[in-house]
């Protein structure tokens, strides 16, 4: 998932912004609150941050000189700049520091998550044409990504879960999430789906009141024919076979 930082000396607008449920449907995760610029670098000194979404007034260092300090010496980081009607020309000037959008307040939260997904969007985009594993920021965002996936994969297994359909869900083309799986982990999408999906096999197998139909069912086989043909395929024998060796032990 995409960590952001919410950074408003206003700690109540910080902290509703950062309960908002919505941000898991952008695959976001709010790791925090800072209440000015200077707060929010020492984040930045502990945490892979990917998205800031901070205020234009702050004391001490404004979201202004934030944006600066950040395309300076962090320019993988997407900014988001909040800001009230009458400064909105001012943060405009932001511009020129790589500032990914601006949001007036009081926030359209409707508005805020489009902004978000759009920006993601053009990192998709960015991502697909780098060189795969080049860049150490680019790098870790990627390693991330496919330890997200893998947890989703680990707790919908028993479902019929696709290579698009996860791509989908990180928004993602289907073939720049197949390549970078292969990439970061070493195997194919399929492939760790379908060691996943034997492992739990060969756990439920070892409980002779489960029928190998069943075991099929719950690892997200709804053909039991092929599942027998997948198990063989991996181990050299069929499930039934597999499950008389463990009986005998």
């Amino acid at each position: 998932m995409y960590k952001m930082l919410i950074v408003d000396d206003d700690w109540l607008i910080a902290e509703s912004l950062k309960a908002m449920d919505g941000w898991i449907d952008y695959n976001i995760d709010v790791v925090g609150t800072a209440g000015n610029g200077k707060e929010a670098l020492y984040w930045l000194d502990k945490v892979n941050i990917d998205f800031i979404l901070t205020d234009i007034r702050m004391p001490h260092m404004d979201g202004i000189s934030l944006a600066k300090y950040l395309h300076e010496n962090m320019p993988s980081i997407n900014v988001i700049i909040m800001s009230g009607y009458e400064d909105f020309s001012y943060a405009k000037s932001a511009i020129k520091y790589n500032v990914k959008g601006y949001v007036l307040k009081p926030i359209d939260v409707n508005e805020l998550f489009e902004l978000v997904n759009n920006v993601q969007k053009k990192i998709s985009i960015s991502d697909e044409t780098a060189p795969l594993k080049v860049e150490s920021g680019l790098t870790t965002q990627q390693e991330r990504l496919i330890l997200s996936a893998k947890s989703y994969i680990q707790s919908n297994y028993m479902n019929p879960i696709t290579l698009i359909n996860v791509a989908n869900k990180f928004h993602l083309t289907e073939h720049y999430f197949g390549q970078i799986f292969k990439s970061i982990s070493g195997e194919t999408f399929i492939t760790y789906l379908t060691k996943v999906r034997l492992d739990k096999a060969c756990n439920l197998l070892n409980n002779p009141s489960i029928t190998i139909y069943k075991v099929s069912e719950l690892i997200g086989y709804t053909d039991s024919k092929h599942f027998t043909k997948v198990f063989k395929k991996s181990f050299g024998i069929t499930p039934s076979e597999y499950r008389r060796k463990v009986s005998v032990k």
